[in-house]
């Protein structure tokens, strides 16, 4: 039908109008064409559109997320509980895109549900306690795992290290080292190599303090052929096995460090995540927001105790388990 009374111009607007709601093809984009134009030449082709959107169980489910209006921080704790769950939405970056929509689409579907990638009320509810029960129980395995390795701990240093005696000191840092005891291990030992260092002749000490400088496998070894039968022939030993050790693992603690910072983890993140392993009883030192040493070895006995690779560094799983069963509050 053509209507009357339109001018060449006012037609032309209406038909701009309705190729803008055809193009988007949305129910909000119909929705204004119809405010403006409630008898218009398109106004039965597009409430033929809308009814046909509204009774899409796709766009019926797009509507109810939009209408929770979720901000990005909760969107983030969707993700978290997703990837808490195994299906991984590829980051949580507050952003719902591609990955995280399969990643809905996932759980959903694992549920027996209608895999529309999107969410309601009761979904986010069911997500919340399900993810809730799964941190609980991955709470109580970790608990399980970190008091049977302090266990052995403990049992192991209680036969080496607690004697004093410099082999046993070494026994316990090479088994544990970073375990409960390890500061106290190295305190130890270097008491015993500074009352070395005082009872050497000063050519060996010379010797000596020159590979800690240079702190090197091959300064120690300098060393080790100079005085073959030295004083800190079994510290040199040790550290040359360390520092060779450290260099395997130089590769795989640069990727490992690249990937904490893939993260953009900001100070308060930082703060928080410090707090939590102390409340975990892995005694990261001073909860400033700066991972120190202490920070690395209290991440590290974390990521032993969740059955994850020990490096000191976070990646996405280190910090959805550390933050997991996060709340989100959706209204009243």
């Amino acid at each position: 039908p053509v209507s009357t009374g339109q001018s060449t111009a006012e037609r032309a607007a209406e038909d701009t109008a309705w190729g803008l709601a055809n193009r988007a093809g949305s129910i909000s984009g119909y929705e204004a064409y119809l405010t403006k134009y409630p008898a218009g030449r398109f106004a039965a082709l597009a409430r033929s559109a809308l009814e046909r959107l509204r009774n899409d169980p796709q766009v019926r489910a797009q509507m109810a997320e939009d209408a929770l209006g979720l901000n990005r921080d909760q969107r983030r704790t969707v993700q978290r509980q997703l990837s808490l769950l195994g299906f991984d939405p590829h980051g949580i970056d507050g952003l719902f895109g591609p990955a995280s929509r399969t990643a809905i689409s996932g759980w959903q579907r694992s549920l027996g549900l209608p895999a529309t990638g999107y969410l309601s009320r009761d979904l986010l509810t069911r997500l919340t306690a399900q993810a809730d029960r799964r941190a609980a129980e991955l709470e109580a395995e970790a608990a399980a795992r970190k008091a049977a390795q302090d266990r052995q701990d403990r049992l192991y240093w209680d036969q080496s290290g607690a004697q004093g005696d410099e082999p046993g000191l070494r026994a316990y840092l090479k088994r544990f080292p970073d375990g409960l005891f390890a500061e106290i291990a190295a305190d130890r030992l270097a008491v015993y190599e500074d009352r070395r260092r005082t009872e050497t002749a000063a050519q060996e000490r010379a010797a000596w303090d020159r590979a800690v400088t240079a702190n090197t496998a091959q300064s120690y070894r300098d060393y080790l052929a100079q005085f073959p039968s030295g004083v800190f022939v079994d510290e040199a030993s040790a550290r040359i096995e360390a520092l060779q050790a450290e260099s395997r693992d130089g590769a795989d603690r640069a990727r490992a460090e690249a990937t904490e910072n893939a993260l953009g983890l900001p100070a308060l993140a930082r703060s928080l995540i410090e707090k939590r392993l102390e409340a975990l009883g892995f005694n990261p030192g001073e909860t400033d927001g700066v991972f120190d040493n202490r920070t690395r070895r209290a991440i590290r006995r974390f990521q032993t105790s969740r059955n994850q690779p020990a490096t000191g560094y976070l990646d996405q799983a280190a910090v959805v388990a550390l933050l997991a069963g996060g709340i989100i509050k959706f209204g009243n």
